[in-house]
């Protein structure tokens, strides 16, 4: 089951191959910068190398997305080529994703509060970004228990942080290839950028 169908969104769970095949298959379908500058994957002995600073375990969903490319060759800030197609958001590498983890913390400018009621802009170290745009990022719970890793959302000017925005990562995934498919989000060559033509029915509008 896909991540949306007929703008009704459909939980996938966890993130499969298939929907990493797709959304690769709709790059190359839109003729996309990014589907020729995407990064070899790391393999397991890289992933845990870059985690051991940190001191960090990454979930399967997320070895799984790094696995299968590490970010784009030339870097998250060259834009558009590192786009995945839904809004702004571009594809960060497991190296991209924990330097912007340890300069949120670092601006944070303290420790995180027990209380969410006192949260006041701090950037939790058990929170890694997986996509950017801007100052915005999509950002994984790595505090989650389960297989799934929920999915919330930095927003430019960050209100709710503590509400899962996707319950896995899976469901991004498969939402960011399924509105390639459905002609949602289309790379346009002439502009090169991508263009979202027509309105976004509300449940496609989560994703960009």
């Amino acid at each position: 089951m896909r991540g949306f169908l007929d703008g009704r969104w459909h939980h996938v769970g966890m993130l499969r191959t298939e929907d990493l095949l797709r959304l690769e298959a709709a790059w190359r379908a839109q003729g996309a910068p990014i589907a020729g500058d995407l990064a070899p994957g790391l393999n397991d002995a890289e992933i845990d190398a870059l985690l051991a600073a940190d001191e960090l375990m990454l979930p399967a969903e997320l070895r799984r997305w790094w696995g299968w490319h590490d970010g784009v060759r030339s870097g998250v800030w060259n834009e558009p080529v590192s786009q995945v197609g839904a809004g702004s958001w571009a594809f960060l590498s497991l190296s991209e994703a924990l330097e912007q983890r340890r300069s949120e913390i670092s601006m944070g400018g303290g420790g995180f509060p027990a209380d969410p009621d006192d949260w006041a802009g701090q950037w939790a170290p058990w929170w890694l970004p997986v996509a950017l745009a801007g100052s915005a990022y999509l950002f994984a719970d790595l505090s989650a228990e389960g297989e799934k890793t929920p999915i919330h959302l930095w927003a430019q000017q960050p209100d709710d942080v503590f509400t899962a925005r996707f319950p896995s990562f899976g469901d991004v995934v498969a939402g960011w290839a399924d509105g390639i498919e459905r002609g949602f989000f289309v790379w346009s060559a002439e502009r090169n950028e991508w263009d979202t033509p027509g309105n976004l029915p509300t449940e496609v509008l989560r994703l960009v």
